[in-house]
C-alpha cells in the first residue's frame, strides 16, 4: 500500500480513538509508520535522502520504544500499517501527510500530558512529544529536497508561495512545560517578566511600529511622510 493512503488512515484513526491506550497505541503506529517510511528512504540512490532517511528510521524507532509502554500493550490495533508499506509513491505529498500525522501525534500527547493521573503515563507522554518532534524536523527536511529534487511541481500542491513556507519548516509543535502529577503550577513560579503581560520597553503604543515621540532621533520621519528632496535621511533603531 502507497504511504499516502497509509498516512491517511492513521491519521483518521488517531482522531477515532478514545481512550488512553488506544490513543498511545495510535502515537506508537504512526512512529513506526515514520520508520518504516525513513527505511524505505535510506534505501535511495541519493545520497541526501539516503542519509535522512536513515536518521528519519532512527528517529521513528526510538520514538516507538517512547511510547512502548505496558498501557500500550493492552490496547488491540487493527494490524500493523508499517508492515503494509509497499510503495512511497510521490514523496513530497506523502511527506507532507506525515507531517501533519507527526504534529497531531506530537499535540495529542501533549494533552494526555496536561491530564495525565500517573507519573508514569505523564512520562511516556513527554518523552513521546521529544522523540516525534525529532521525526517531524527530519520528515520537514526530507519534504523539501524532494521538492528540490522536483519530486512534485510546487504549484500542484496550492502554489509556489506555500510550498515555500512548508518548505521553510511547516508549523513547529507546541512546547508547553508542565509539571508531573500532584506538582501545583507550573515550574519556576510565576513566570517572571517577560509572562508578565508588561509593555515592552522604548516607549509607544503596542503595534505603532516606532518609538515613542519623546524618544525619536531629530530628522526622524514617520514611513509615508511627505519629504523635502534635500532633507537628511535618519537611521532609528528600533528596539
Amino acid at each position: 500500500m502507497e504511504a499516502l493512503r497509509l498516512i491517511k488512515t492513521a491519521r483518521y484513526a488517531l482522531a477515532e480513538a478514545r481512550h488512553v491506550p488506544d490513543v498511545l497505541a495510535e502515537a506508537r503506529q504512526a512512529a513506526l509508520l515514520t520508520e518504516a517510511v525513513g527505511a524505505r528512504l535510506a534505501e535511495s540512490e541519493d545520497e541526501e535522502f539516503t542519509g535522512l532517511g536513515q536518521q528519519l528510521s532512527e528517529a521513528g524507532a526510538h520514538a516507538a520504544v517512547c511510547l512502548d509502554r505496558s498501557v500500550v500493550r493492552a490496547a488491540l490495533v487493527s494490524g500493523g500499517r508499517a508492515a503494509r508499506l509497499t510503495d512511497l509513491g510521490d514523496l513530497a505529498p506523502a511527506l507532507g501527510a506525515l507531517d501533519g500525522l507527526l504534529q497531531e501525534v506530537g499535540e495529542t500527547l501533549v494533552v494526555l500530558a496536561c491530564g495525565a493521573d500517573t507519573e508514569s503515563l505523564y512520562w511516556t507522554c513527554i518523552d513521546g512529544v521529544d522523540a516525534v518532534s525529532e521525526c517531524k524536523d527530519l520528515t520537514v527536511r526530507l519534504r523539501a529536497a524532494a521538492l528540490r529534487a522536483g519530486a512534485a511541481e510546487p504549484a500542484a500542491l496550492g502554489g509556489a508561495e506555500r510550498e515555500r513556507e512548508r518548505a521553510g519548516g511547516g508549523a513547529p509543535l507546541l512546547v508547553v512545560r508542565l509539571g508531573p502529577p500532584g506538582e501545583t503550577g507550573p515550574p519556576g513560579g510565576d513566570g517572571g517578566g517577560a509572562a508578565s503581560g508588561s509593555p515592552p520597553s522604548g516607549g509607544g503604543p503596542p503595534g505603532a511600529g516606532g518609538p515613542a515621540e519623546e524618544d525619536r532621533v531629530v530628522g526622524y520621519r514617520a514611513p509615508g511622510a511627505s519629504e523635502a528632496s534635500d532633507a537628511p535621511e535618519v537611521s532609528v533603531p528600533v528596539g
